[in-house]
């Protein structure tokens, strides 16, 4: 029997918790996914011993850890951002791990990796999110939810109450690029050790070693070529999210923008017949 994506509704639950919340009244950790992906790897060596031929049921070593990644691909909407708490900023939530449901298969201990915003004139704006998982389902079969979202009538999802691109608005980018904006790329990434513990298979937690943050701003122009060793923000770059009816998301605004000393790194700008010059500045700011 095949499974349906609409069996597999995605929760995305609160920092340092092991289960998440699928009821349909008050909180919910839904999330408007569109799309998710999940990767085991195991880490088998082959057993070859002197004097010993291998065995045909017993060939490999196991030297290392399982690892499970999880990527989603997701909407974003302003009544729904419960699932999004691990992105507020804090010290707590950028060094903390989550819950993941997919269906019914639970994926617990699963830290951010890597998230991507993308904003684009009359697209609706896009997070993608890669985790790792430390303890994974093993031993069960992959399932879907029977219930379905579509049987509840407390998920607040239209194409009006999403956020797009043209509802969006960007503050001081015009100190860099030009005065209209038709892209922005947004990416946090972070650096992990995970940690072994004896007796343990899998690793007991990972610890934060960086996050480092880059924002692309595609436009029709650009305020000083960049010198070598980057031009440094006076003013704090900030996208507003929000959808048309002006409902801000502020988990997001949160997330996506580049404080004062963010540094532009690299610029290009492309000249074709027939067509306005358009222009890219990238910066970077060094979180952690």
């Amino acid at each position: 029997m095949s499974l349906s994506y609409a069996n597999t509704p995605v929760y995305i639950g609160q920092i340092n918790t092991s289960a998440v919340n699928t009821g349909f009244t008050g909180s919910i950790d839904y999330i408007p996914a569109t799309n998710s992906d999940v990767s085991f790897s195991t880490n088998l060596t082959p057993k070859r011993n002197l004097g010993i031929d291998v065995s045909a049921t017993d060939q490999l070593n196991v030297g290392g850890a399982l690892t499970a990644n999880i990527t989603i691909n997701s909407l974003l909407h302003p009544n729904l951002e419960e699932g999004f708490r691990y992105l507020s900023g804090t010290a707590a939530a950028q060094d903390a791990f989550v819950p993941i449901q997919i269906g019914e298969n639970l994926y617990k201990k699963c830290y951010p990796q890597n998230i991507n915003v993308s904003i684009e004139p009359y697209q609706p704006a896009k997070i993608s999110a890669t985790f790792t998982s430390l303890d994974p389902p093993t031993g069960t079969k992959l399932s879907g939810d029977s219930r379905g979202i579509a049987q509840t009538k407390f998920i607040p999802i239209s194409g009006d109450s999403l956020v797009y691109g043209h509802t969006c608005s960007i503050i001081n980018a015009d100190d860099v690029v030009g005065n209209v904006q038709s892209k922005i790329s947004f990416s946090r990434d972070y650096s992990r050790t995970p940690v072994y513990g004896i007796g343990s298979p899998a690793p007991t937690s990972m610890l934060l070693d960086g996050i480092e943050e880059q924002m692309s701003i595609t436009s029709t122009g650009l305020q000083n070529f960049v010198n070598l060793s980057g031009d440094i923000l006076s003013a704090k770059i900030q996208v507003l999210i929000k959808d048309v009816d002006s409902s801000m998301n502020d988990l997001m605004n949160k997330l996506v923008n580049m404080p004062v000393g963010s540094r532009v790194i690299s610029q290009n700008a492309t000249a074709s017949q027939g067509d306005t010059v358009s222009t890219t500045a990238t910066l970077k700011n060094i979180k952690l």
